[in-house]
């Protein structure tokens, strides 16, 4: 098997990646046919087809995903090396890579990155931002290092993922102050029909709660505004044209300073809901993103304390 070479690897890792030969070959600025070449040695080698090739793409064989597996696998531990040796040598820089849900950005900023970016000024952080489904792919990619999770049902046992730390954090109603419901302390989700919402887009977590209880109560949400960034939802509950749901911790600053409301709802989905931090399993993370990992879980208001 010498001649299964990372090198190889990567045309295969590429081509799957972008989704053709001749894409691979405008990324890794070569021709095609080299592409194809370096494919075909590996099927030679594993005496089994590795890609599969029709109109919509490249997709790989179950072969072809286990050496890509394998590629990544290698990918990972060589990071993690660079990373030791650059400890060992006194540098303190690196790239980490964060998945998270929206929701999570100002609690992540003021609360952590503040003061990481203060104590490790050579390291750089990469921030991508998107709903649930979108952070989970990229954790099982190694698209990113850590991944910020918030939803119903947040499955700990996949098969790629593993959870690092979980805080129920339950789903509130955000409301101004002069909201007809700011006074209640807590309510029903029957009362919740009556008003105008700000909602987030499919594939959100709070989004697929909403879809859940719609479907068991058999009624729908008066929705007067749909958006996939967290300011459209906040902006629509402070300015008083209606309420939106968020977990606390996602307007944390707007609540301590009195702006905004966050109302507890008597339902168990609403309730049963929870932030997650979660990493690829068996991916060894390099020292800059265990860092970040620890401050994350020390300084979090989103995993600091769980909601009730």
């Amino acid at each position: 098997m010498s001649e299964l070479t990372i090198g190889r690897l990567r045309y295969l890792f590429e081509t799957v990646r972008l989704g053709g030969v001749r894409l691979a070959a405008d990324f890794l600025d070569v021709a095609p046919s080299v592409v194809s070449r370096q494919i075909a040695a590996l099927e030679k080698v594993t005496h089994t087809p590795v890609l599969e090739t029709n109109r919509r793409g490249a997709k790989p064989t179950e072969a072809g995903r286990l050496l890509i597996e394998y590629y990544r696998d290698h990918l990972d531990r060589e990071e993690a090396v660079v990373s030791r040796l650059d400890a060992l040598a006194g540098l303190s820089g690196g790239t980490v890579i964060v998945g998270a849900i929206q929701g999570f950005t100002d609690d992540l900023m003021f609360n952590v990155l503040r003061h990481f970016n203060h104590r490790y000024p050579d390291v750089v952080i990469e921030l991508q931002l998107g709903g649930v489904n979108d952070v989970l792919g990229w954790l099982e990619d190694d698209a990113v290092h850590l991944g910020l999770l918030y939803g119903p049902g947040l499955d700990v046992h996949q098969a790629r993922l593993r959870e690092v730390q979980s805080s129920k954090q339950p789903v509130r109603v955000i409301v101004s102050n002069d909201h007809p419901l700011a006074d209640m302390e807590s309510l029903t989700i029957e009362s919740l029909f009556e008003h105008p919402f700000a909602l987030a887009s499919a594939g959100f977590g709070t989004r697929k709660i909403v879809q859940q209880i719609e479907a068991t109560q058999h009624r729908r949400f008066k929705i007067a505004l749909e958006t996939d960034h967290l300011i459209g939802l906040t902006s629509f509950a402070r300015s008083g044209m209606g309420a939106t749901l968020l977990p606390a911790f996602a307007v944390h600053d707007d609540l301590a300073r009195g702006v905004l409301k966050a109302i507890p709802v008597e339902h168990k989905l609403m309730k049963e809901v929870h932030a997650q931090l979660s990493t690829r399993r068996g991916r060894e993370l390099p020292i800059a993103a265990i860092r970040l990992q620890n401050e994350i879980l020390a300084r979090m208001a989103a995993f600091a304390t769980s909601g009730s």
